[in-house]
């Protein structure tokens, strides 16, 4: 049962930092293109990344692991919203805005997972 409550917690605070987040950035950008989408996508793989070699090295506990990687970045990062907003950029015609927008999410979410990694090991010293 404590499982369920650092997901759900880890969850809600996700949900509530992503449609903040999102918000902020896209209102700093003010335009169709959903930069606000990419850039919680891109720092929540920068972030789980992170997370999850902490708990591969055994620096946080599986509590937390559950905590920020399923519950908080679960919620935080947006895959269902991306789904449908490239096929809204794709219904407007905007096809290479489309392909722009699905690249930067899914090659720069590879590439920040990767990074959150190596960032984790950099600071420490593995």
């Amino acid at each position: 049962m404590s499982q369920l409550l650092y997901v759900s917690l880890g969850g809600a605070l996700g949900a509530i930092s992503r449609y903040l987040v999102a918000g902020w950035i896209q209102n700093i950008f003010s335009t169709i293109f959903p930069w606000g989408t990419i850039t919680v996508n891109i720092l929540g793989s920068f972030l789980l990344g992170f997370v999850l070699q902490a708990s591969i090295e055994g620096s946080i506990s599986s509590e937390y692991r559950l905590l920020l990687a399923v519950g908080f970045l679960g919620a935080f990062t947006t895959f269902s919203t991306f789904a449908y907003e490239a096929l809204e950029l794709l219904k407007l015609g905007q096809v290479w805005q489309m392909f722009i927008y699905i690249g930067f999410n899914l090659l720069g979410g590879i590439f920040l997972v990767a990074l959150g990694m190596a960032s984790y090991n950099l600071l420490h010293g593995t």
